[in-house]
């Protein structure tokens, strides 16, 4: 942990721009550690990014376990997780995660992992009895592939059920750039490191960054609750693991209340209670972002700009 003093110390030196510690961004070829010890799985960055908002879309739209097996082991299938922009033989027009035709929504939507995989799991849905068929069958169903039984989407069903059984892995596909920042994000930064140290934010951390970010309340009465409020109002980046500056970060938990944090840079986040030696003080504190999932073992939802209900 990192004190308030050191933290002020580190914004005395640099003035308005704000640097730290411990650099994590990587580069989008580095293989991580994965999959289940055994299985000899790698994903790079832009694979397991993309395999988190497959993940956290299929959560959001209720599909369960099963559902966002499905949509892994299609998007395995159609473009090996990658955001593919360019079609083949079979269609020209085809891109995306999912090889997505121009029928299915604009260039843009099809070409955007939490559209594209909203426009899947919304198909899926929609067909009647998919929970009981067979998932590549399903899958099939959905896509219209050349391969009128599924069997091109079976010969991934096994590796996707793996991933889905995955823990976050160290490295966690966190493809930070801090060149960007939303609008006051660096007011909202410096403030956010001259509270590290403080107490009294025990189970408080929609309030912590609310307060980080100038308002005295959140409006919500819990994380969850912020979550789901800004994923009603599209302005969720969903299963994103390149927030910006000043980004309010959100896991859901074992819990009801879920969790939200500030990305202040270099891979760090200020939190509530990450750091407690003794539950109830509340404390603040500097931590790495990949510390809520790997010691809460909680799962990351996404990221959204500060929005509150009487901004």
């Amino acid at each position: 942990m990192i004190g308030k003093a050191a933290a002020l110390g580190v914004l005395a030196l640099l003035g308005s721009f704000i640097l730290l510690p411990v650099a994590v961004a990587r580069s989008g070829t580095e293989l991580c550690d994965t999959a289940p010890v055994g299985s000899g799985l790698k994903l790079d960055n832009e694979q397991q990014s993309n395999l988190a908002v497959i993940r956290a879309v299929g959560q959001r739209l209720g599909v369960g376990t099963n559902g966002q097996v499905i949509g892994v082991m299609t998007a395995l299938t159609e473009s090996t997780l990658r955001n593919v922009d360019h079609g083949d033989a079979a269609g020209l027009d085809s891109r995306g995660l999912f090889q997505q035709r121009a029928g299915w929504g604009p260039l843009e939507v099809r070409m955007n992992p939490e559209g594209a995989s909203k426009l899947f799991f919304q198909a899926l849905l929609g067909l009647p009895g998919w929970a009981v068929m067979q998932p590549w069958a399903a899958a099939q169903s959905v896509q219209r592939s050349a391969f009128a039984d599924g069997a091109n989407y079976r010969r991934n069903y096994e590796l996707a059920s793996r991933l889905m059984q995955q823990l976050p892995s160290a490295c966690a596909a966190w493809q930070l750039d801090d060149s960007d920042a939303l609008p006051g994000a660096r007011a909202a930064v410096t403030k956010a490191l001259a509270m590290v140290g403080q107490t009294g934010y025990y189970q408080l951390c929609a309030r912590l960054a609310a307060n980080i970010w100038g308002r005295d309340r959140a409006g919500y009465v819990s994380a969850a609750e912020q979550w789901n409020a800004v994923v009603d109002s599209a302005q969720a980046h969903e299963g994103d693991r390149r927030p910006p500056l000043g980004a309010l970060v959100f896991w859901s938990n074992s819990g009801p209340y879920g969790h939200v944090a500030v990305y202040v840079g270099g891979g760090r986040i200020v939190s509530n209670d990450i750091g407690d030696s003794v539950p109830g003080v509340g404390g603040v504190y500097l931590t790495e972002i990949g510390s809520i999932e790997s010691r809460w073992n909680a799962t990351y939802l996404g990221w959204a700009p500060p929005i509150y209900p009487d901004a």
